[in-house]
C-alpha cells in the first residue's frame, strides 16, 4: 500500500512530538521567553504539513517517489504558509501545493490530489466541493469549525489559546484513507460512526 506514513520507531515519536510541541506552544505552557510565538497560520500549516505523515493513501494512490499533492481551493492566508513549508521539503518525500481556481478545476483535478485545503472564500460552495470528491483517496482540510459536521475529514479550530483539530474518520473511510491512531489523542473532537466524541 502507497503511504506517506512514518514507520514506528524515532521518526515516529519525533513527528508526534513536534506536533504536541505545537499544541504546547499555542497553549502558553511554553515560556514565550523561550521562543516568539507563531502567527496562527504558521501553526496550522505546520500541523497539517506533520498531520499527513500519518495518514495512508489506498495502493496506487501514491507515485513512486512519493510526492504529495495538495491543492488549495480558495483563498485565505494560510495557503501562503502551506506553499512556504512545501518548497522545503522534508526527509519523508516531497510536497507539491497546486492553487484550484474553480469547482471546474477541482473536477478536472481531483485525480490527481491527495490533499485539499478548503480557504474561506470557497467554503460558501462546500457542499459541491465534497460532493465532487465523495468517495475519491483525497484528504479534505479546511479551518471551519463545522466542517468535519458537515463531512469534512480534517479542520482546525481555536480552543481557548490553542490550536487544535478534529477528524471525521467516517469520512475518511469514504475516502478510503486510514488516519493513525496515534493522532487520535491530539484531536479535539472525533466523528465515528456518526457519533462525535472527544478525542483521547
Amino acid at each position: 500500500m502507497a503511504t506517506m506514513t512514518i514507520r514506528h520507531g524515532f521518526w515516529g515519536r519525533l513527528l508526534v512530538a513536534v506536533l504536541l510541541l505545537l499544541l504546547l506552544l499555542t497553549a502558553g505552557v511554553v515560556p514565550s521567553a523561550a521562543r516568539e510565538p507563531a502567527p496562527e497560520d504558521a501553526v496550522k500549516a505546520a500541523m497539517l504539513y506533520n498531520f499527513v505523515q500519518f495518514v495512508r493513501w489506498p495502493a496506487g494512490v501514491m507515485p513512486p517517489e512519493q510526492e504529495l499533492v495538495l491543492g488549495i481551493l480558495g483563498r485565505d492566508p494560510l495557503q501562503e504558509w502551506l506553499r512556504d513549508l512545501a518548497s522545503t521539503g522534508n526527509r519523508t518525500g516531497s510536497l507539491k501545493t497546486v492553487q484550484i481556481d474553480s469547482l471546474q478545476e477541482l473536477r478536472a483535478q481531483r485525480h490527481k490530489l491527495q490533499v485539499l485545503y478548503i480557504g474561506r472564500t470557497a467554503q460558501q460552495d462546500l457542499k459541491v466541493i465534497l460532493s465532487t470528491l465523495d468517495g475519491a483517496p483525497v484528504l479534505t482540510v479546511s479551518d471551519d469549525e463545522l466542517f468535519v459536521k458537515q463531512g469534512g475529514m480534517m479542520n482546525f479550530v481555536r480552543q481557548n489559546s490553542r490550536i487544535r483539530f478534529d477528524l471525521n474518520l467516517d469520512a475518511a473511510a469514504r475516502g478510503q484513507l486510514k488516519i493513525s491512531s496515534r493522532l487520535y489523542g491530539l484531536a479535539r473532537l472525533i466523528v465515528k460512526d456518526g457519533v462525535t466524541q472527544e478525542g483521547r
